[in-house]
């Protein structure tokens, strides 16, 4: 991880991450920890209001885009026979709370920073065998959409990630990076009580 500053108060974190997809395109719940030891202590009072999550997904390895590592938006070819539409989906979101399935995880979940859900239509052949259409749709719910002052920490970062019939990466390992814009923050006694009671009830 990499700290260094934007503006006078801010620091920019950088991580890297890894996952792999199963033989079918799916990837159940998989969590990775960022380390942020280096700016939180809640004995000392300080914390992070995070106030920026940035993600993107790499693949280095994808025999498609050799040059540049990019993830394809594409989760599904249907075969010519295919008469089926396939739905897709990827969903990755930043937060202080262990959730056991991402299902559970909306911009209405207790201690949740950030979602961003990509999910892709491989529509259905018609009958000729001739192709149908391909679409994409990305939603984002960043830190400024749901905590406009900032998502203030005392500990570790934890970021979620959980896919559905990505049939095009089946068994491929797949490359999150993730950045952060935080300020430094002091806090108060009652709400470094309050948020360690909340991890408590974890």
């Amino acid at each position: 991880m990499i700290g260094m500053a934007k503006n006078q108060d801010d620091v920019l974190l950088r991580d890297r991450m890894q996952f792999t997809f199963n033989a079918t395109g799916d990837r159940t719940t998989l969590y990775g920890r960022i380390d942020l030891s280096a700016y939180v202590n809640p004995i000392s009072r300080e914390g992070l209001a995070i106030k920026e999550v940035k993600f993107q997904l790499r693949e280095p390895t994808q025999p498609t885009f050799t040059n540049t590592g990019c993830f394809s938006p594409v989760a599904d070819w249907q075969s010519a026979s295919g008469t089926a539409g396939v739905l897709s989906a990827v969903k990755i979101y930043a937060t202080t709370r262990a959730y056991e399935n991402a299902a559970e995880v909306g911009i209405a979940s207790p201690d949740v920073l950030c979602v961003y859900e990509k999910i892709a239509v491989a529509g259905a052949n018609n009958p000729t065998g001739a192709g149908g259409d391909l679409q994409t749709y990305e939603y984002w719910y960043g830190p400024a959409d749901l905590h406009p002052d900032g998502f203030t920490v005392v500990s570790d970062l934890l970021i979620g990630i959980a896919a559905d019939n990505w049939d095009l990466n089946s068994n491929d390992t797949v490359e999150l990076d993730v950045l952060l814009v935080a300020e430094p923050v002091k806090i108060s006694t009652d709400r470094i009580n309050e948020i360690l009671s909340q991890a408590q009830d974890l």
